[in-house]
This record gives structure tokens, C-alpha cells and sequence, in this order.
């Protein structure tokens, strides 16, 4: 069993602070007692300054072990990340790095530090840093433990937060010592390629065009290349001729996407892409759907006619 637990108890049982008062109020009430029922004899003083001798050494045991005990709990700062899953526009438009919540059935209070929200349009799935100043750090059979508010930070568990105008709920998906919220949030530079184009859309693209959800830049057109598409015709003796659309046009954008690295993969909209994905862009007044043919390197020159 440890000297002194995570409690601040000695060997289990009663606080060190307490153990030493009572030692105190024993030692007195001892040497109170030598001398009332010992008389004025010199072993009556003998026995009083004793008991008195005696409690003051145990005072200071116990004093000495709450001081130089590893076992005794650790105060030290946290940061936690809590995964708060989808929610809805207005808590994600209120909450912001500097925001301090309480928690629920706890007199305690955090701090969030930072906020990552996937840019998606209805409910996007936000993930926050919060820093736990005051976590209980004990040593318990050479196993760390800690504990905040005597909520054990364990991944996984359920944390509600108090904001006052709002609560939400999320789980715990890492905690450490250092701020590091475990996503890597990048831009990637992919060619998307969109065929039979009409002439209407073709033309209405540009060079700078952005998709933006609530201010966020989430996609940029950096350049783009424009051909005629082509037709497969099938004569009447079967002989098959490719010939160019007269109307419709291929068209291959190099687009900038706000993406986020993970042990999945890389997402876009909270969803994977790759080789192969077709993404749909609302590009301010166009909509284009386009399939990814590559991810990464430099755009593409502008070429579009």
C-alpha cells in the first residue's frame, strides 16, 4: 500500500494534515492528564513534558513523510483532446480557443485552446483542445494515474461541458502534456477531371474561383486546361470512329483543397479521397462534379481558352 494515496491519505485511511492534528490534541490532552492526576511531583512534569516529547516527534514523522513521499499526489497541467462529434452551425459558430467551460457535477472550469471543425455545410464534426489546469498526478503500485475534478482522464470517457449559452458532450481521444491537437489539417493540390462539360459551365469557370463554408476558403481553382470532348460514333457497317463533340468540352481543373491528414487517410468534407473520387465543388455560381486523377505536385499551367 502507498504511504500517502492519491487523496493525500495516510496509508489509506485518514489525511496527513488530519493525523497530525489529532496527534497534537493526543499528545496535550496526555500530558493535561499526567499532571492532574500525578500531582506537583517532579515525575508528574517528567510525564507531561514525555507525552508532550513524544507527539511532537510523531508530528514531525509525519510532517517529514508527507514531504519526501513519491507517492503523494502531483499538480500539474493536461491538455485533452475531446472528439464532440456532428454538431449543429450555431455551437460551431460560438465556439473559439479562449472559451472556458465548467464541468458538469464538478466545481471545476477549462479552458478550450483550440477548435478543428470539418468544413461541412449542415453539421460538421468538431474536435477541441482543452487545457485542465490542477490534474491529480499519483503514483499508485508503480502505475501513473491521473485525474481531474476525480474524473479519471482515460480515453474514452464522456466529458459534458458548460458553456452557459450552451452545453455539449464529447470523448476524450488523447491527453498530454504539451497542446497538440491530433490532426493534421494541410491544403493538397489535386487535378479533377470533368467530362462532357457544357458550354455554359466551361466557360463560366475562372482562375481564383473558391468554395467557401462560413468564411472558411475550403477550395481554389488554380488553373485550368479545356478541350473539345469527344463522341464515339458507330457507322451503319459497324466500324466504330471517335469524333470531338461539337458542343461539349473536357475540362481538367488543378484545385487547392483544405484537407486533413489522418491514420485514414485524407479527407476532404469529412470524407476520404483518393485516386478515383468524384468530389462535387459549389464554386461561388457554378456547380462542377469531377473525378480525382491526381493528388499532390504543382498545378497545373492555366491553359483554358
Amino acid at each position: 500500500m502507498s504511504v500517502i494515496n492519491e487523496n493525500g491519505d495516510l496509508f489509506g485511511t485518514v489525511n496527513v494534515i488530519d493525523a497530525i492534528a489529532i496527534v497534537l490534541v493526543a499528545s496535550v490532552a496526555a500530558a493535561g492528564i499526567a499532571v492532574v492526576s500525578g500531582g506537583d511531583g517532579a515525575g508528574t512534569n517528567l510525564g507531561a513534558v514525555g507525552a508532550l516529547a513524544v507527539g511532537l516527534v510523531l508530528v514531525v514523522l509525519f510532517a517529514g513523510v508527507a514531504v519526501v513521499s513519491n507517492d503523494g499526489p502531483q499538480f500539474e497541467t493536461r491538455y485533452a483532446t475531446v472528439d464532440l462529434g456532428e454538431q449543429p452551425a450555431y455551437v460551431v459558430d460560438r465556439l473559439e480557443a479562449g472559451d472556458v467551460a465548467a464541468l458538469e457535477d464538478a466545481d471545476e472550469e477549462i479552458t478550450v485552446t483550440d477548435v478543428y471543425a470539418t468544413p461541412v455545410t449542415d453539421h460538421p464534426r468538431v474536435t477541441i483542445e482543452v487545457e485542465l489546469d490542477g490534474v491529480t498526478i499519483a503514483n499508485d503500485r508503480g502505475r501513473s494515474t491521473e485525474r481531474f475534478a476525480d474524473v479519471p482522464l482515460r480515453l474514452g470517457r464522456e466529458l459534458r461541458l458548460d458553456f452557459g449559452a450552451y452545453a455539449v458532450s464529447g470523448a476524450i481521444t488523447d491527453v498530454g502534456a504539451e497542446p497538440t491537437l491530433p490532426l493534421d489539417a494541410r491544403t493538397t493540390t489535386v487535378e479533377l477531371e470533368a467530362r462532357g462539360v457544357s458550354p455554359a459551365v466551361a466557360e463560366g469557370l475562372e482562375v481564383g474561383m473558391t468554395e467557401t463554408v462560413r468564411g472558411e476558403t475550403i477550395a481554389t481553382v488554380e488553373a485550368i486546361e479545356r478541350k473539345p470532348a469527344t463522341v464515339v460514333l458507330e457507322s451503319d457497317d459497324g466500324t466504330v470512329h471517335e469524333r470531338e463533340h461539337p458542343r461539349h468540352e473536357d475540362v481538367t481543373l488543378s484545385v487547392t483543397l483544405q484537407t486533413v491528414e489522418s491514420e485514414t487517410g485524407l479527407t476532404f468534407r469529412d470524407e476520404r479521397i483518393g485516386i478515383g473520387t468524384t468530389i462535387e465543388l459549389a464554386l461561388e455560381t457554378i456547380d462542377l462534379e469531377g473525378e480525382i486523377t491526381r493528388i499532390g505536385g504543382d498545378p497545373a499551367s492555366d491553359s483554358s481558352r
